[in-house]
């Protein structure tokens, strides 16, 4: 009898061990999917380190009670290794070399203003002056009255190069470059949004024209009952009568917000190839408001390198609000550069963001 329940258990648990892996690779490669035509799908991407924390369970339930089947979760996180490596990568660390330059990427969140008197630190500004980057592409840097005086000062004194974008109503959308280079030229990458920009700009590195592209893609536009309804439904999936409800209301912004995200990124993408195709180095930065298995990551990685996924380690969660952590920041480059170091940094909570730096030394090709 005992000997029968071991191995009905025995058949159950493989046969449940494949269905996760199966799931792995399906939730693994949703970025493949178009919005447009699948945007409750397309969003599934979030649920990949659910998914990946089954397959790893399915690894130690092996490893205890039946060791010479663990082949099974080791061949599922192999043949997913691609989907794993961009929701968390990990590699051998490698310092910087000599002249590269650091390159930082921040929503600052209005610089969280309101928690602060004007003529105190900003610790914000004050964690962008003392990064010492190089180049620095920040989003959502609406401020208004003696802040903005101040903090416009602070960044005008410590950077030759700057600029500032403040785009008018219904939008309102603001952001910043910051560069110890020289800027040449600056030109907004046209896509329809009421709210989310993406401003490109040709700055002269060394004699060299660099391409660097600041984006804030579209916003899922998510209420704080939505986040605290996600948090909930985290903390306890099966309980509670508006869980159903609530998931698909959820899902539905977040389709609606990917629908209407893809062209943006699609436009950014031909504008990028486009100074590709002229031998223009590139790097890109910025708030995608999409997860690493997203269509948004893929069309960009499809052009360009993630500086964190070639140099960083661990999960990288950038936003860290209402239950929702995952990596939606980036910077990308092209292959005329070699990320080192890539970062995000959990040490400033201030923002509803973390920052995103990297360091890239540029390698011409010839």
């Amino acid at each position: 009898m005992f000997r029968k329940i071991k191995s009905t258990v025995y058949w159950i648990a493989l046969v449940a061990n494949i269905v996760a892996i199966v799931a792995l690779l399906l939730v693994g490669n949703v970025d493949r999917l178009q919005p447009a035509e699948h945007p409750w799908l397309s969003n599934f991407g979030l649920g990949f380190p659910i998914v990946l924390a089954i397959n790893l369970l399915f690894l130690v339930f092996w490893a205890v009670f039946r060791f010479k089947t663990i082949w099974l979760p080791l061949l599922g996180l192999l043949i997913c290794y691609v989907p794993i490596r961009k929701y968390t990568p990990f590699n051998i660390k490698k310092e910087y070399p000599v002249r590269s330059i650091k390159v930082l990427s921040y929503n600052v969140f209005m610089f969280a203003i309101w928690d602060f008197d004007p003529d105190e630190t900003n610790p914000i500004v004050d964690y962008i002056l003392k990064s010492n980057a190089d180049i620095v592409c920040l989003q959502e840097t609406d401020v208004y009255g003696k802040h903005q005086d101040n903090i416009y000062k602070a960044f005008r004194k410590a950077y030759p190069y700057h600029d500032f974008v403040s785009m008018p109503a219904p939008g309102c959308q603001h952001m910043m470059l910051l560069s110890r280079y020289p800027i040449l030229k600056k030109e907004q990458i046209k896509y329809k949004s009421a709210g989310n920009i993406s401003f490109a700009y040709l700055i002269n590195y060394n004699n060299q024209e660099v391409l660097v592209v600041n984006n804030h893609f579209e916003s899922n536009h998510l209420s704080e009952a939505d986040k605290q309804g996600y948090k909930d439904m985290v903390r306890a999936p099966f309980e509670g009568s508006t869980t159903k409800t609530g998931s698909g209301r959820i899902l539905d912004k977040l389709g609606r917000a990917a629908i209407t995200r893809a062209p943006q990124v699609d436009a950014v993408a031909a504008y990028v190839k486009k100074h590709l195709d002229k031998k223009i180095p590139v790097i890109l930065c910025g708030d995608f408001n999409d997860n690493p298995i997203s269509y948004a990551h893929k069309t960009i990685a499809n052009h360009l390198t993630d500086a964190y996924i070639a140099s960083g380690n661990g999960p990288g969660v950038s936003y860290h609000k209402s239950g929702m952590y995952v990596r939606i920041d980036n910077i990308f480059c092209s292959d005329d550069f070699e990320p080192y170091e890539a970062k995000v940094d959990n040490k400033i909570p201030t923002s509803d963001h973390y920052p995103i730096y990297t360091w890239l030394k540029y390698r011409p090709k010839y």
